[in-house]
Protein backbone atom coordinates (compact mmCIF):
# COMPACT_ATOMS: atom_id res chain seq x y z
CA UNK A 1 0.00 0.00 0.00
CA UNK A 2 2.60 2.09 1.00
CA UNK A 3 4.10 1.80 -2.73
CA UNK A 4 0.94 2.36 -4.14
CA UNK A 5 0.65 6.00 -2.28
CA UNK A 6 4.34 6.97 -2.96
CA UNK A 7 3.87 6.15 -6.80
CA UNK A 8 0.01 7.90 -7.13
CA UNK A 9 1.66 11.33 -5.31
CA UNK A 10 4.53 11.24 -8.16
CA UNK A 11 1.77 10.38 -10.60
CA UNK A 12 2.93 7.29 -11.95
CA UNK A 13 0.53 4.41 -12.18
CA UNK A 14 -0.40 2.00 -9.27
CA UNK A 15 -2.01 -1.33 -9.62
CA UNK A 16 -4.56 -0.34 -7.81
CA UNK A 17 -5.88 3.52 -6.73
CA UNK A 18 -4.63 3.28 -2.83
CA UNK A 19 -7.27 3.65 -0.46
CA UNK A 20 -5.78 4.87 3.20
CA UNK A 21 -8.50 6.31 5.53
CA UNK A 22 -6.75 7.80 8.61
CA UNK A 23 -6.48 5.92 11.18
CA UNK A 24 -8.59 7.14 13.63
CA UNK A 25 -11.64 7.03 11.36
CA UNK A 26 -12.21 3.08 10.93
CA UNK A 27 -13.45 0.79 13.36
CA UNK A 28 -12.21 0.05 16.56
CA UNK A 29 -12.93 -3.39 17.13
CA UNK A 30 -10.00 -5.62 15.65
CA UNK A 31 -11.79 -8.11 14.15
CA UNK A 32 -13.56 -5.71 11.92
CA UNK A 33 -10.68 -4.02 11.08
CA UNK A 34 -8.53 -6.93 10.55
CA UNK A 35 -11.10 -8.36 8.05
CA UNK A 36 -11.22 -5.06 5.87
CA UNK A 37 -7.49 -4.97 5.94
CA UNK A 38 -7.35 -8.15 4.24
CA UNK A 39 -9.82 -7.59 1.94
CA UNK A 40 -7.82 -4.47 0.52
CA UNK A 41 -8.31 -1.01 2.32
CA UNK A 42 -4.86 0.64 3.99
CA UNK A 43 -4.52 3.13 6.50
CA UNK A 44 -3.09 6.33 7.22
CA UNK A 45 -0.91 6.60 10.44
CA UNK A 46 0.45 10.48 11.50
CA UNK A 47 3.06 10.23 13.63
CA UNK A 48 4.85 13.86 15.39
CA UNK A 49 8.44 14.37 14.40
CA UNK A 50 8.68 16.97 17.06
CA UNK A 51 7.97 17.99 20.61
CA UNK A 52 7.00 21.47 21.64
CA UNK A 53 8.26 22.80 24.87
CA UNK A 54 7.71 26.49 26.18
CA UNK A 55 10.18 27.92 29.19
CA UNK A 56 8.21 31.25 29.97
CA UNK A 57 4.28 30.19 29.24
CA UNK A 58 2.47 28.91 32.56
CA UNK A 59 -0.91 27.27 32.23
CA UNK A 60 -3.81 27.48 34.95
CA UNK A 61 -6.88 25.11 34.30
CA UNK A 62 -10.18 25.64 36.30
CA UNK A 63 -13.32 23.47 35.28
CA UNK A 64 -16.18 26.09 35.85
CA UNK A 65 -19.51 24.17 35.49
CA UNK A 66 -19.50 22.25 31.42
CA UNK A 67 -16.45 24.71 30.97
CA UNK A 68 -12.83 24.35 31.27
CA UNK A 69 -10.82 27.44 31.41
CA UNK A 70 -7.20 27.82 30.70
CA UNK A 71 -5.37 30.96 31.62
CA UNK A 72 -2.25 31.32 29.95
CA UNK A 73 0.34 33.50 32.05
CA UNK A 74 3.71 35.29 30.59
CA UNK A 75 5.89 38.09 31.44
CA UNK A 76 4.14 40.08 29.37
CA UNK A 77 0.62 39.61 30.47
CA UNK A 78 -2.34 37.22 30.40
CA UNK A 79 -4.93 35.87 28.39
CA UNK A 80 -7.34 32.81 28.30
CA UNK A 81 -9.71 30.83 26.57
CA UNK A 82 -12.72 28.65 27.26
CA UNK A 83 -13.64 25.20 26.17
CA UNK A 84 -17.02 23.70 26.78
CA UNK A 85 -16.77 19.90 27.61
CA UNK A 86 -19.54 16.91 27.81
CA UNK A 87 -21.10 17.43 24.20
CA UNK A 88 -22.51 14.64 22.31
CA UNK A 89 -19.74 12.12 21.60
CA UNK A 90 -21.43 9.73 19.26
CA UNK A 91 -20.13 6.73 21.14
CA UNK A 92 -16.21 8.14 21.73
CA UNK A 93 -15.96 9.27 18.02
CA UNK A 94 -16.29 12.84 18.15
CA UNK A 95 -14.43 14.84 20.63
CA UNK A 96 -16.85 15.66 23.81
CA UNK A 97 -14.79 19.14 23.39
CA UNK A 98 -15.56 22.58 21.66
CA UNK A 99 -13.31 25.59 21.90
CA UNK A 100 -16.05 28.67 22.51
CA UNK A 101 -13.21 31.52 23.26
CA UNK A 102 -10.17 32.25 21.93
CA UNK A 103 -7.14 34.01 23.33
CA UNK A 104 -7.19 37.15 21.59
CA UNK A 105 -10.33 39.58 22.72
CA UNK A 106 -8.61 42.93 22.91
CA UNK A 107 -5.92 45.17 21.45
CA UNK A 108 -3.68 43.94 24.41
CA UNK A 109 -4.03 40.25 23.59
CA UNK A 110 -1.83 40.82 20.74
CA UNK A 111 1.71 41.08 22.68
CA UNK A 112 0.59 38.12 24.72
CA UNK A 113 0.11 35.85 22.27
CA UNK A 114 3.24 36.95 20.04
CA UNK A 115 5.53 36.21 22.89
CA UNK A 116 3.07 32.53 23.65
CA UNK A 117 4.07 31.75 19.82
CA UNK A 118 7.91 32.84 19.84
CA UNK A 119 8.73 30.98 23.65
CA UNK A 120 7.68 27.70 21.51
CA UNK A 121 10.53 25.50 20.84
CA UNK A 122 10.61 22.05 18.42
CA UNK A 123 12.55 19.44 19.87
CA UNK A 124 13.65 16.54 16.75
CA UNK A 125 11.79 13.22 17.80
CA UNK A 126 13.75 11.08 15.06
CA UNK A 127 14.39 8.46 16.88
CA UNK A 128 11.10 7.59 18.27
CA UNK A 129 9.90 8.73 14.71
CA UNK A 130 12.01 5.78 12.66
CA UNK A 131 10.86 3.36 15.36
CA UNK A 132 7.47 3.86 15.40
CA UNK A 133 7.20 3.87 11.11
CA UNK A 134 9.46 0.67 11.67
CA UNK A 135 6.65 -1.12 13.52
CA UNK A 136 3.82 -0.37 11.12
CA UNK A 137 2.71 -3.09 8.58
CA UNK A 138 2.72 -2.60 4.92
CA UNK A 139 -0.74 -1.40 4.60
CA UNK A 140 -0.30 1.34 6.93
CA UNK A 141 1.27 4.34 5.12
CA UNK A 142 2.98 7.27 7.36
CA UNK A 143 2.67 10.61 7.38
CA UNK A 144 3.56 13.71 9.48
CA UNK A 145 1.96 16.90 10.11
CA UNK A 146 2.86 20.56 11.20
CA UNK A 147 0.92 23.32 12.79
CA UNK A 148 -1.36 25.20 10.77
CA UNK A 149 -0.51 27.85 8.33
CA UNK A 150 -0.31 31.22 9.90
CA UNK A 151 -3.59 32.44 8.45
CA UNK A 152 -5.48 29.52 9.64
CA UNK A 153 -3.14 29.09 13.21
CA UNK A 154 -4.61 32.81 13.84
CA UNK A 155 -8.42 32.02 12.86
CA UNK A 156 -8.34 28.38 14.57
CA UNK A 157 -6.08 29.39 17.65
CA UNK A 158 -6.69 32.33 18.23
CA UNK A 159 -8.93 34.76 17.50
CA UNK A 160 -11.60 32.41 15.36
CA UNK A 161 -13.67 33.38 11.84
CA UNK A 162 -15.13 36.01 13.21
CA UNK A 163 -13.35 37.85 15.18
CA UNK A 164 -10.54 38.19 12.49
CA UNK A 165 -13.41 39.79 10.23
CA UNK A 166 -13.68 42.59 11.95
CA UNK A 167 -9.72 42.72 12.95
CA UNK A 168 -8.44 42.64 9.78
CA UNK A 169 -10.14 46.18 9.13
CA UNK A 170 -9.62 47.68 12.77
CA UNK A 171 -5.75 46.20 13.62
CA UNK A 172 -4.57 45.23 9.98
CA UNK A 173 -1.14 46.02 11.46
CA UNK A 174 -1.33 43.67 14.47
CA UNK A 175 -3.02 40.95 12.58
CA UNK A 176 0.10 41.20 10.11
CA UNK A 177 2.44 41.27 13.04
CA UNK A 178 1.34 38.51 14.57
CA UNK A 179 1.24 36.17 11.33
CA UNK A 180 4.75 36.99 10.84
CA UNK A 181 5.86 35.40 14.47
CA UNK A 182 3.32 32.74 13.09
CA UNK A 183 5.38 32.19 10.17
CA UNK A 184 8.88 32.41 12.03
CA UNK A 185 8.20 29.98 14.18
CA UNK A 186 6.60 28.09 11.58
CA UNK A 187 9.46 27.84 9.56
CA UNK A 188 11.32 26.42 12.31
CA UNK A 189 8.85 24.03 12.60
CA UNK A 190 9.39 22.68 9.54
CA UNK A 191 12.97 22.58 8.90
CA UNK A 192 12.65 20.35 11.77
CA UNK A 193 10.04 18.35 9.94
CA UNK A 194 12.09 18.81 6.77
CA UNK A 195 15.41 16.60 8.41
CA UNK A 196 13.03 13.75 9.76
CA UNK A 197 12.79 10.11 8.12
CA UNK A 198 9.20 10.58 7.13
CA UNK A 199 8.69 11.04 3.56
CA UNK A 200 5.25 12.67 3.23
CA UNK A 201 4.59 15.81 5.28
CA UNK A 202 1.24 17.67 5.50
CA UNK A 203 0.53 21.51 6.48
CA UNK A 204 -2.53 21.60 8.80
CA UNK A 205 -4.76 23.94 7.62
CA UNK A 206 -8.84 23.24 6.80
CA UNK A 207 -8.89 25.94 3.76
CA UNK A 208 -12.52 26.81 2.32
CA UNK A 209 -12.93 29.17 -0.37
CA UNK A 210 -16.40 30.51 1.22
CA UNK A 211 -14.60 31.43 4.42
CA UNK A 212 -11.04 32.08 2.62
CA UNK A 213 -11.56 34.83 -0.01
CA UNK A 214 -9.30 34.16 -3.23
CA UNK A 215 -7.70 37.87 -1.98
CA UNK A 216 -7.06 36.50 1.31
CA UNK A 217 -5.40 33.44 0.00
CA UNK A 218 -3.06 34.96 -2.21
CA UNK A 219 -1.99 37.65 -0.05
CA UNK A 220 -1.97 35.41 3.52
CA UNK A 221 -1.61 31.80 2.28
CA UNK A 222 0.38 31.57 -0.67
CA UNK A 223 3.36 33.26 0.20
CA UNK A 224 3.80 30.74 3.10
CA UNK A 225 2.93 27.74 1.28
CA UNK A 226 5.51 28.00 -1.59
CA UNK A 227 8.16 28.73 0.75
CA UNK A 228 7.80 25.84 3.22
CA UNK A 229 7.26 23.40 0.23
CA UNK A 230 10.71 25.12 -1.18
CA UNK A 231 12.39 23.90 1.92
CA UNK A 232 10.36 20.87 2.90
CA UNK A 233 10.93 19.70 -1.41
CA UNK A 234 15.32 20.67 -0.95
CA UNK A 235 14.88 17.57 1.17
CA UNK A 236 13.13 15.00 -1.00
CA UNK A 237 9.65 15.43 0.99
CA UNK A 238 5.84 14.49 -0.96
CA UNK A 239 3.96 17.63 0.55
CA UNK A 240 0.66 18.32 1.20
CA UNK A 241 -2.04 20.61 2.65
CA UNK A 242 -5.31 19.88 4.37
CA UNK A 243 -8.06 21.38 2.02
CA UNK A 244 -11.10 19.83 3.06
CA UNK A 245 -13.65 23.10 2.67
CA UNK A 246 -15.27 24.18 -0.63
CA UNK A 247 -12.52 24.89 -3.26
CA UNK A 248 -14.29 26.14 -6.73
CA UNK A 249 -13.12 30.02 -6.40
CA UNK A 250 -9.51 28.81 -5.21
CA UNK A 251 -8.88 26.27 -7.70
CA UNK A 252 -6.33 28.15 -9.85
CA UNK A 253 -4.72 30.26 -6.82
CA UNK A 254 -3.63 26.60 -5.46
CA UNK A 255 -2.09 25.46 -8.35
CA UNK A 256 0.35 27.85 -7.35
CA UNK A 257 1.33 26.66 -3.97
CA UNK A 258 3.45 24.37 -4.95
CA UNK A 259 2.20 21.14 -3.34
CA UNK A 260 2.43 17.58 -4.11
CA UNK A 261 -1.04 16.78 -3.48
CA UNK A 262 -4.02 18.45 -1.42
CA UNK A 263 -5.24 16.01 1.12
CA UNK A 264 -8.96 15.77 2.25
CA UNK A 265 -10.09 17.05 -1.20
CA UNK A 266 -14.09 16.65 -0.81
CA UNK A 267 -15.92 16.34 -3.94
CA UNK A 268 -19.38 17.49 -4.06
CA UNK A 269 -22.38 17.21 -2.59
CA UNK A 270 -20.41 18.32 0.27
CA UNK A 271 -17.29 20.47 -1.65
CA UNK A 272 -18.28 22.60 -4.64
CA UNK A 273 -15.33 21.49 -7.15
CA UNK A 274 -16.26 17.73 -9.11
CA UNK A 275 -12.86 15.77 -8.72
CA UNK A 276 -12.82 15.85 -12.52
CA UNK A 277 -12.51 19.83 -12.84
CA UNK A 278 -9.95 19.55 -9.96
CA UNK A 279 -7.87 17.39 -12.45
CA UNK A 280 -8.29 19.62 -15.17
CA UNK A 281 -7.29 22.41 -13.80
CA UNK A 282 -4.45 21.19 -12.02
CA UNK A 283 -3.05 19.06 -14.28
CA UNK A 284 0.02 16.52 -13.39
CA UNK A 285 1.10 19.19 -10.77
CA UNK A 286 -1.09 18.20 -7.71
CA UNK A 287 -2.33 14.60 -7.20
CA UNK A 288 -5.42 14.06 -4.79
CA UNK A 289 -6.24 13.06 -1.99
CA UNK A 290 -9.81 12.47 -1.99
CA UNK A 291 -11.97 12.43 1.19
CA UNK A 292 -14.91 10.68 0.70
CA UNK A 293 -17.98 12.72 2.27
CA UNK A 294 -19.43 11.76 5.31
CA UNK A 295 -23.08 12.31 3.71
CA UNK A 296 -22.48 9.26 1.55
CA UNK A 297 -22.17 6.96 4.47
CA UNK A 298 -25.82 7.46 4.86
CA UNK A 299 -26.61 6.23 1.61
CA UNK A 300 -27.75 2.73 0.57
CA UNK A 301 -24.88 0.04 -0.26
CA UNK A 302 -25.89 0.59 -4.05
CA UNK A 303 -25.26 4.37 -3.99
CA UNK A 304 -22.39 4.40 -1.97
CA UNK A 305 -21.15 2.33 -5.00
CA UNK A 306 -22.17 4.09 -7.45
CA UNK A 307 -20.01 7.00 -6.23
CA UNK A 308 -17.21 5.29 -5.65
CA UNK A 309 -17.26 4.13 -9.26
CA UNK A 310 -18.04 8.12 -10.41
CA UNK A 311 -14.99 8.99 -8.58
CA UNK A 312 -13.24 6.45 -10.13
CA UNK A 313 -14.32 7.12 -13.58
CA UNK A 314 -13.92 10.63 -12.80
CA UNK A 315 -9.89 10.04 -12.08
CA UNK A 316 -9.36 7.67 -14.67
CA UNK A 317 -6.52 6.48 -15.67
CA UNK A 318 -6.34 6.65 -11.69
CA UNK A 319 -2.82 7.93 -11.09
CA UNK A 320 -2.23 11.02 -9.58
CA UNK A 321 -5.29 9.48 -6.89
CA UNK A 322 -5.35 8.73 -3.25
CA UNK A 323 -9.14 7.88 -1.62
CA UNK A 324 -9.53 8.01 2.11
CA UNK A 325 -11.76 9.35 5.13
CA UNK A 326 -10.56 12.55 6.94
CA UNK A 327 -14.25 13.09 8.67
CA UNK A 328 -15.83 10.94 11.19
CA UNK A 329 -18.62 9.24 10.36
CA UNK A 330 -20.92 7.37 13.18
CA UNK A 331 -20.28 3.84 13.62
CA UNK A 332 -23.29 2.92 12.67
CA UNK A 333 -22.93 4.17 8.72
CA UNK A 334 -19.38 3.63 8.82
CA UNK A 335 -18.82 0.26 9.15
CA UNK A 336 -20.80 -1.07 6.11
CA UNK A 337 -19.70 2.22 4.33
CA UNK A 338 -16.23 1.07 4.20
CA UNK A 339 -16.78 -2.66 3.27
CA UNK A 340 -19.06 -1.41 0.46
CA UNK A 341 -15.91 1.42 -0.66
CA UNK A 342 -13.38 -1.47 -0.14
CA UNK A 343 -15.00 -3.69 -2.70
CA UNK A 344 -15.52 -0.91 -5.18
CA UNK A 345 -12.06 -0.10 -5.27
CA UNK A 346 -10.96 -3.69 -5.37
CA UNK A 347 -13.37 -4.54 -8.28
CA UNK A 348 -13.57 -1.15 -10.36
CA UNK A 349 -10.10 0.81 -9.23
CA UNK A 350 -7.77 -1.42 -10.98
CA UNK A 351 -5.25 0.59 -12.73
CA UNK A 352 -5.45 1.96 -15.80
CA UNK A 353 -8.72 2.75 -15.06
CA UNK A 354 -11.45 2.50 -18.32
CA UNK A 355 -13.35 5.46 -18.45
CA UNK A 356 -16.15 3.48 -19.24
Amino acid sequence: MRERVYAALAWQMPDVVPWVPKSNHVPRDPEALRRLRQMGMGLTVYIKTYAVKTSNVVQEKRIVGDYKITTFHTPVGDVSEKVQMNLPSEGGERSEEWKVERMIKTPEDYKVVKFIVEDQVFIPRYKDTSRKEKELCEDQIVATTNDYSPLMKLIVGYMGFQKLAVEIHRNRSKVEELLEAIDRKLEEQIRVTANSPIKIVEIGDNIDGMLISPAMFEKYCLPYYQKYNKILHAKDKLTMSHMDGRLKSLKNLIAEADFDAIEAFTPPPTGNLPLKEARATWDEKIAIWVNVPEVIFYSEPSEIEQYIKGLLKEAAPGNGLVIGITETVPPTRRDLGLEVITKTIQKYGKCPIEPN
